[in-house]
């Protein structure tokens, strides 16, 4: 069906309270029944009635309210050569997404890459159609809830996006036949899976979505015995079951050789009995499944066991973490727990490895959420900044609002080409390898990452201004930054035992290879 078309004449005619015409974007809106409902008041559309919009109204608005309303108050479009028409951008071959300069890596605005084939540009292309499509339309209405919603994790599961957050290789055995990966998947399409997702802005949301396949099921994957991955594995990357990664007690944090929750065999061998607690457990209130570790043995060396929710003795609690119920963050509680010994990930007294190899991976994916939620920052900023006027002028053609994004642009871009060096190294390295020589380089990137996220988080608010306070406006996106930059500061090894942790290995090396 076409669509009407109008003059700028026709349009300006629609000027007065209860009929009330706007152009925005070269459509044209019929609010004449709206104004009453106009969160901010019927005043300002009835002064602006009949007249082209576009810049004063997002200067106050999100996309996502534009996505709500649009099929309800659309009626037309603005007659090319009108005054008011702007026209369509220009398309530039080879380049892809909204083009806001920066807003996207660089790799995506037609700058040359080693890293990216084809298969890397189809997959893009793929996960960006489903966040568009089903995660961010849909976003508002259960980010704040206390599950995340089952027919998303079922659509997710079905697209193959669970299955790439597991790392390389493509887990084709665990899958159905139908849900195949990209050709020659590698971290890279890691790597582009949680950027694109992590476009949605909200931590609490992604953890709800991502934890699991990205920082729990790994263990799992790659330590399991067969007979728990073809149990296990299935579920989880088909969406149907949920496992969180249980390592934080409540007196160690991140000195995970400072754990005293144990697990004692039992006297035939059967089965080992569990006593104690963790706590920060992420996904932990609606998990299934748990891959957690214990001290285990006269020495205390750490083993790893799959928790089952149902196993009797073993409770969950909420905890309360600012701003992210989603992520169903909870305190468990072992109290003589029988975990099958058929339960046991590895090897009795060998996960410690299995904890580095996992914090590696944990490190990976987190950078890889900080780079681009750091990257949004700069993004809302660009497009809030065309539009939004202060002193007779908008906030671009302001120098000191000009300095803070290129200030973000430089801390983003550098972080960015760092952490896809890393993932070169993760395609090219075996698991042994990666483990011996990018653990400090892993653990640098992501106290690193961290401090970018904050960094941008605070000048992004001042741009803003009062709309960075305000979680339902223009500024949505930038207001839950500041509090979400103190969940990828503290998890996964907070920044100040990153930063030791990587300088004692540089010193510890310098003394037995180094020519001093």
């Amino acid at each position: 069906m076409t669509s009407k078309v109008f003059t700028a004449q026709e349009v300006g005619q629609h000027n007065k309270s209860g009929d009330a015409w706007f152009v925005i974007d070269n459509k044209v809106y019929d609010l004449s029944k709206f104004q009453e409902l106009h969160p901010g008041g019927r005043k300002v559309l009835v002064d602006n009635a009949g007249k082209e919009v576009t810049r004063q109204y997002k200067a106050y608005h999100p996309p996502s309210v534009m996505k709500k309303y649009h099929s309800k108050l659309y009626i037309g479009d603005l007659k090319e050569g009108e005054p008011g028409y702007k026209p369509p951008p220009f398309q530039i071959p080879g380049t892809f997404g909204d083009l806001i300069p920066f807003g996207d890596p660089l790799w995506y605005q037609r700058f040359n890459s080693p890293y990216y084939k084809e298969t890397h540009i189809q997959w893009r292309a793929k996960v960006r159609d489903f966040v568009e499509n089903e995660i961010m339309p849909t976003l508002d209405s259960w980010k704040d809830k206390p599950v995340p919603p089952k027919d998303l994790l079922l659509k997710l599961g079905e697209a193959g996006i669970l299955a790439a957050l597991t790392g390389a290789p493509w887990p084709t055995e665990y899958l159905p036949a139908h849900i195949k990966g990209p050709e020659n998947f590698d971290a890279f399409h890691e790597l582009i899976t949680i950027d694109e997702l992590s476009r949605i802005g909200n931590s609490g949301a992604l953890a709800a979505l991502t934890n699991g396949p990205s920082i729990a099921l790994t263990v799992v994957y790659k330590f399991g015995s067969e007979e728990m991955k073809r149990r296990i594995v299935p579920e989880v990357l088909l969406g149907q079951k949920m496992i969180a990664l249980a390592i934080s007690e409540p007196q160690a944090g991140s000195d995970v050789a400072g754990m005293v929750t144990t697990a004692e065999r039992s006297s035939d061998g059967s089965h080992y009995v569990v006593n104690g607690t963790k706590k920060w457990i992420t996904n932990g209130t609606y998990a299934d499944y748990f891959a957690t570790s214990f001290k285990t043995g006269s020495k205390g060396q750490l083993t790893f066991f799959l928790i089952e929710k149902d196993m009797e003795g073993f409770e969950t609690r909420k905890l309360n973490i600012r701003g992210s119920d989603i992520s169903g963050t909870a305190f468990l509680n072992f109290d003589n727990v029988k975990v099958p010994t058929a339960n046991m990930i590895g090897k009795e007294g060998k996960g410690f490895k299995l904890v580095m190899y996992n914090f590696n991976h944990e490190r990976f994916y987190v950078t890889a959420i900080v780079a681009r939620m750091s990257r949004v920052c700069i993004e809302e900023c660009v497009r809030y900044a065309l539009v939004r006027t202060a002193f007779g002028k908008t906030l671009s053609e302001i120098q000191t609002i000009r300095m803070k994004i290129a200030a973000m642009v430089r801390q983003v871009e550098s972080l960015q080409s760092w952490l896809e060096n890393i993932t070169y190294q993760l395609c090219t390295m075996s698991h042994e390898e990666a483990n011996m020589k990018l653990g400090d380089v892993i653990s640098l990137i992501k106290a690193h990452s961290s401090k970018v996220y904050e960094y941008c988080a605070r000048e992004s608010t001042q741009i803003f201004g009062g709309n960075a306070l305000y979680y339902d406006g223009v500024g949505k996106k930038i207001e839950p930054a500041v509090g979400q930059v103190k969940g990828y500061q503290i998890p996964a090894g907070a920044e100040d035992v990153m930063d030791d942790f990587a300088a004692r290995v540089a010193f510890k090396t310098a003394a037995k290879i180094a020519k001093l």
